[in-house]
Parts: C-alpha cells; structure tokens; sequence
C-alpha cells in the first residue's frame, strides 16, 4: 500500500471516530450544537491539512481543497450566531456539503481526465454523500441531541465514503 492509500485511510478511519464520538456525546448531555460544529469543522480541517501536507509529494490537492472548504464554512460558523436554529444548521451543513461536493466532483475529473476507472467510484461516492447530506439537512428540525446524532451519522457515513478511495486503489493494486 501506497504512502497516500496510508494516509487516506488513516484519515478516514478519524471521520468514522468523529461520527462515533458525536453519537455517544447525547448520552453524557453534550449538546451544544454550534461548539459542536465548530469542533467538528476545526478537526476537519486540521486532518484535513495534514493529509494535504504528507501527502504534496502525489500532487494530489483535494486535502487542501477539502480543508479550505472547512475553514470557510467553520469561519462563517464562527462569525454568525447560529445557536440552536434548525434552518441556520442545515444551511450551514448544506453549504459545507455543497463545497465539498465540488471539491470531490473536481477529484472524480481528475480521475476520468486520466483514463481511471477510479472516476466511476469518485462519481458514486459523489452521490451517496449529497444524498446523505440532504437527508442529514432535511432531519435537523428536531431538539438538540437529536441533531448531534443525526450529523454524528452523517460523519460516519461519510467517513465511510472516504474510506471507498483507498480501499478500491489497494484492491485493484494487488489483483
């Protein structure tokens, strides 16, 4: 396995952690929503960065890409009082989804530019994670542990999705 399969996995196994602590966070009543997101969006672009940091060498920037996404969305979570609102959440979520699906979109290009058939992956994966997204916006309407379990499985779902890349690329490697 490759040096970046290592770190994308590595980085996807920490999102899949992320959605698991904000499932379990309900339960000892940790339901600050807008410190959550603001958590949330600081480790994402911190792993983010570090992804894109041991991993220049590939010439590969969607690390960099996704942890600028991040930063954007994490900047206006932190400039708006967004507090408990639903609406304020989901659009706050939504555009956070909708830059990182032009960042993955831009990946799945790169991909079909070079004749890999990785770019159908990158394009099914694309669609399960706005899928996931807006069902994940659609379902904030309701108290605050609720919410915090809800982006909890949206986190793990997409840590799940990350994990396709590497995971696929291993397998077609060594077959």
């Amino acid at each position: 396995m490759k040096k970046k399969q290592k770190v994308d996995m590595a980085i996807a196994l920490c999102l899949i952690l992320i959605g698991v602590i904000l499932l379990i966070l309900p339960l000892f009543n940790i339901t600050n929503i807008k410190w959550l997101n603001i958590a949330v969006f600081s480790l994402y672009t911190i792993l983010n960065s570090i992804q894109f940091i041991l991993t220049k060498n590939s010439k590969d920037y969607e690390g960099l890409h996704t942890a600028l996404a991040s930063l954007i969305v994490l900047i206006i979570n932190l400039i708006f009082d967004i507090g408990e609102n639903p609406k304020h959440i989901a659009f706050i979520l939504m555009l956070w989804i909708s830059l990182m699906s032009i960042v993955k979109l831009k990946k799945a290009d790169y991909y079909h530019d070079r004749r890999d058939r990785m770019w159908k992956v990158r394009a099914f994966n694309l669609g399960l994670f706005i899928l996931a997204g807006i069902l994940t916006s659609i379902n904030l309407a309701y108290t605050s542990s609720v919410q915090v379990i809800v982006i909890g499985f949206f986190m793990l779902i997409h840590g799940i999705l990350e994990l396709f890349d590497p995971i696929t690329k291993t397998l077609i490697t060594h077959s």
